[in-house]
């Protein structure tokens, strides 16, 4: 009785390929897939040393605050730096001086595709990165996006300031008319002034109560005084700032040892379909 026939779709047994003749494939080919590797590991390693060198810049901002609150919350911050249009014409330039196209008084550009823009884990931070061959670009880029910051946020913090200077000057003028008219005014000169109708300015009569109930005012005037002076401080009100200098670091890709183990990858893959190739022609 006949064996068998064996599916359409499975190939005779005498036809499949062995262990053993995958072994003589590579021991035919060996010098041909051995030249390819050296060779890919030489211009992969070339590369990585030749290739033009990358640059990552980042800065870290910290935003403005008045009496030691936040003026402009970072997370507005950052989705205004999403926006071409937070962006005027000269910081493109200084971020892509290359590269744009000027249609008249607009460029054709993204800002999202040049800089990449984060909140630091705190949420206190504004960290924004840069990729570049120069690094003088990446500087000039990252300086100009902090100044527009530093302006946008200026613009609300000015009045803020400029308010508690003002109620810091209104209380230091109170506490310095006190003083005067404490140093002017015996107790004699209290009683004569009890005694006699003599009239008071309503800012005169504020400042002998203050002298005539034991200064009460004065501590208050001196408390709002020193809290003023506080929340003023350079630590506790400031403009938007760099919290470290701008970081460049070269991040060359690929790097030689990368371009090396590529390079070696690439060449035995070549090596291998090429000697297929030549075995197929054989034959």
């Amino acid at each position: 009785m006949a064996p068998p026939a064996a599916p359409k779709n499975q190939m005779p047994f005498d036809d499949e390929i062995s262990l053993l003749d995958i072994i003589q494939f590579f021991k035919t080919h060996f010098k041909r897939i051995l030249f390819f590797i050296i060779l890919g590991g030489i211009l992969g390693y070339l590369y990585g040393k030749l290739a033009p060198p990358v640059y990552d810049g980042i800065i870290l901002i910290s935003p403005a605050k008045v009496a030691g609150v936040v003026v402009v919350d970072p997370k507005i911050t950052l989705t205004k730096l999403d926006i071409n249009s937070y962006y005027p014409k000269e910081t493109f330039l200084a971020c892509n001086p290359m590269f744009y196209k000027d249609k008249g008084k607009e460029i054709d550009y993204n800002m999202s595709d040049i800089i990449k823009n984060s909140i630091t884990k705190d949420g206190n931070l504004i960290e924004i990165k840069m990729r570049h061959s120069n690094k003088e670009t990446i500087h000039a880029c990252l300086e100009n996006i902090a100044m527009i910051i530093n302006a946008s946020q200026k613009i609300i913090t000015g009045p803020l300031i400029e308010s508690k200077k003002n109620e810091l000057n209104l209380a230091e003028t109170k506490l310095k008319l006190a003083e005067e008219f404490k140093q002017q005014l015996n107790g004699n000169q209290i009683k004569n002034l009890k005694s006699n109708e003599q009239r008071f300015s309503a800012d005169m009569m504020l400042y002998a109560n203050i002298i005539f109930n034991g200064n009460p005012e004065v501590k208050m005037l001196l408390d709002q005084i020193n809290k003023v002076k506080t929340e003023l401080s350079s630590e506790q009100t400031k403009d938007v700032g760099q919290v470290l200098p701008i970081s460049i670091e070269r991040k060359s890709f690929p790097s030689p040892k990368l371009g090396l183990l590529l390079g070696l990858f690439l060449g035995s893959v070549l090596g291998f379909f090429i000697s297929i190739f030549k075995n197929m022609k054989t034959n």
